[in-house]
């Protein structure tokens, strides 16, 4: 298995009980010096009011989308790699560094255990109408469940190699998911077509339908020498377009819900269109992990290898920082 950077809290923080919005939480350990913390994942909830954050100090955070305010903390077993906000309720599906992969209520609080994933997973996603979710996982093996959690199917690949990201059809069962090449598949176990996107052996971090349906973009790793790759795909495996400029790893991407922008997170915050080119460039001083947009697509918020947990405007502008 592929070894994962490991940044860990030097404490638990327990925070009081609070119902969301009504105030910060605070923690109940006066004067801890807090160790910043690879945050990995992001999620705007689908009405814009929570922000979910993941990473590598084992928390599920929930933020107030407005004021980036910590207003809830749940303490997990396991690093977090992605966290996704079904598509019209207020639950969360949660994948980890190791098995104990979930789904959170966060109206009734009750945590559902994934079983079966023995390794944990990158790659977790609800299809568009939130009736089945689909894991990635660190075997090379994709499950279908359903939204109660129960194991519908399990897609085999023919080997063993880690799976970084997966990504439902805005508007059908098909699946695109991405490790040492990008694959579609459908929920009956098929695979549609498989995808080698380049000659270089490099990982794909990141891919992500546009909300027409009609392609997909990828985004890799690249090492060394290796410049990392933005590119957009037809389904068929027809390539559109290949973007440069990155000058570390895509380690994730995002459509805006209209489908006219593309966030990417690396070096630095990039927006591109839907044609490929790319319309704005936000520094940053630490790599970014996570980033996502908030249904009016005039927001975006990041996430970094440093712990900071930004926001910013369509256009790439900064607009406020978390602080806890």
């Amino acid at each position: 298995m592929p070894k994962l950077l490991s940044y860990r809290l030097l404490c638990f923080v327990l925070l009081l009980p609070l119902m969301y919005g009504l105030s910060p939480a605070k923690s109940e350990v006066p004067n801890v010096r807090k160790k910043q913390t690879l945050l990995w994942t992001v999620s705007w909830s689908p009405n814009d009011k929570w922000i979910a954050v993941g990473g590598d100090d084992s928390l599920l955070k929930i933020y107030n989308g407005k004021s980036l305010q910590l207003v809830k903390t749940f303490p997990l077993k396991s690093m977090i790699r992605q966290v996704n906000w079904h598509p019209n309720k207020n639950i969360i599906a949660i994948a980890t560094h190791n098995d104990s992969l979930s789904i959170l209520n966060l109206d009734t609080r009750k945590m559902i255990r994934l079983r079966g994933v023995k390794y944990g997973a990158r790659g977790i996603g609800w299809n568009f109408n939130g009736e089945l979710l689909a894991t990635a996982d660190n075997e090379g093996l994709v499950k279908i469940w359903k939204a109660n959690g129960k194991l519908l199917k399990t897609i085999k690949k023919g080997d063993d190699n880690s799976y970084f990201s997966l990504h439902w059809h805005p508007h059908q069962n098909t699946i695109v998911v991405s490790g040492d090449d990008i694959r579609l598949l459908d929920t009956t176990g098929r695979t549609l077509k498989i995808i080698k996107h380049r000659t270089d052996q490099t990982g794909v971090l990141a891919v992500r339908w546009h909300p027409s349906g009609n392609f997909f973009a990828s985004a890799d790793y690249g090492h060394d020498q290796i410049q990392s790759l933005l590119q957009f795909w037809k389904a068929n495996g027809t390539l559109l377009k290949t973007m440069h400029g990155s000058k570390a790893e895509y380690r994730n991407i995002q459509w805006n819900k209209t489908g006219t922008l593309l966030a990417t997170a690396s070096d630095a915050l990039r927006i591109w269109n839907n044609k490929g080119a790319l319309v704005f460039t936000a520094q940053s001083e630490d790599l970014l992990w996570g980033v996502d947009w908030n249904s009016k697509s005039d927001r975006i918020v990041t996430t970094s290898i440093n712990g900071k947990i930004k926001l910013w405007t369509a256009q790439g502008q900064f607009i406020k920082q978390a602080t806890e």
